[in-house]
């Protein structure tokens, strides 16, 4: 075996060892710019929208190394343009275009187990891509499309698409560990300046959502209504949460659990009194109006996860004892 196939087996262990899809994107570019003569490296995902396909940035890699251009490039390939990703996602084909100062422009659609295409890999190279470098990217794009359908299946939770509670105590745990190091290593070695550093950066905070009065919802239009009222829901906190690291996950039954990261209580409070507002405004078929009561919680020294959730949990019933359709923050108190 050459030393060439043996990186790209280490390569494809690294990329299948991620459990985080952010994480995992970003280590299918690193892998593409170290086994091919790339100049820059984008993902975009496929969005099907009623005005029609439309694509978003999802990773973004800028290799160092550049290649000269290809003695074997043909003569009939046009400059860039943008519809050229649209072109290769309709076609469902690799689309070669060449660009300006000598490079080439090259489109790879990613589909998944039913033959749909959700992502688009852009690479731009000084050199026209063989048939083996072609080869090479489209059978790790389709390890890439596999994988991510196993991770689909493992952390999703089937009704509203949502993370489910197992991912939630994957995440939670990595955050406690996280924050219990940096707790110790602040405690024993920091220095006065280090430890005003890290009172500025992010916290993290959970807060457990519960759709108020949703058993009689259920009662009165039935279960197949509920679960309509579950991926309604859902579907409006995602709508609202702004930034990528925010996660939304089904908990089960009718509570949610949203992870988010920012400096302060007052900004966790914010941003979980939008999601609140978000879904109160939204107008559901036959009832109108369904509300969340929202307990929220800081993620910092607590033992285990147990403890993070049952924190939050006395927040939540906080807020229903309060009137529900309202957000409530974890104080010792509540104890």
């Amino acid at each position: 075996m050459d030393k060439t196939s043996v990186r790209l087996i280490d390569n494809l262990a690294e990329v299948t060892s991620h459990q985080n899809t952010k994480v995992l994107e970003k280590s299918l570019l690193k892998t593409l710019t170290e086994l091919l003569p790339t100049e820059d490296i984008v993902l975009y995902e496929v969005l099907e929208q009623e005005k029609g396909v439309t694509l978003n940035v999802i990773s973004h890699a800028i290799a160092k190394q550049t290649t000269s251009k290809s003695n074997s490039e043909p003569d009939n390939i046009e400059l860039f343009k943008p519809s050229s990703l649209l072109e290769a996602v309709q076609n469902q084909q690799v689309f070669i275009q060449s660009s300006e100062n000598a490079q080439w422009n090259v489109f790879y659609p990613i589909s998944s187990s039913n033959n749909n295409v959700f992502a688009v890999l852009s690479i731009v190279t000084g050199a026209f891509p063989s048939e083996i470098d072609k080869k090479l990217v489209s059978a790790l794009l389709r390890v890439y499309s596999n994988y991510l359908g196993l991770l689909e299946k493992t952390q999703k939770d089937t009704l509203t698409g949502l993370f489910n509670r197992e991912t939630l105590n994957y995440e939670i745990s990595k955050i406690l560990s996280r924050q219990n190091k940096s707790f110790n290593f602040h405690n024993n070695n920091a220095s006065t300046d280090e430890k005003r550093r890290d009172l500025n950066q992010n916290k993290y905070w959970l807060g457990i959502i519960d759709i108020d009065h949703f058993k009689a919802i259920n009662d009165t239009f039935g279960h197949l209504y509920g679960d309509e009222v579950l991926i309604l829901v859902s579907r409006q906190m995602r709508k609202n949460l702004l930034r990528d690291d925010d996660l939304v996950f089904r908990y089960g039954g009718e509570e949610f659990v949203i992870l988010l990261s920012t400096d302060t209580d007052i900004a966790a409070k914010s941003i979980f009194d939008r999601v609140r507002r978000q879904v109160s405004s939204h107008t559901f078929p036959q009832i109108e109006q369904v509300t969340i009561s929202i307990g929220f919680v800081e993620i910092a020294t607590q033992s285990s996860v147990a403890d993070v959730i049952g924190q939050a949990d006395k927040a939540l019933y906080m807020a229903k004892e309060n009137g529900r359709n309202r957000v409530e923050k974890y104080l010792p108190a509540l104890k």
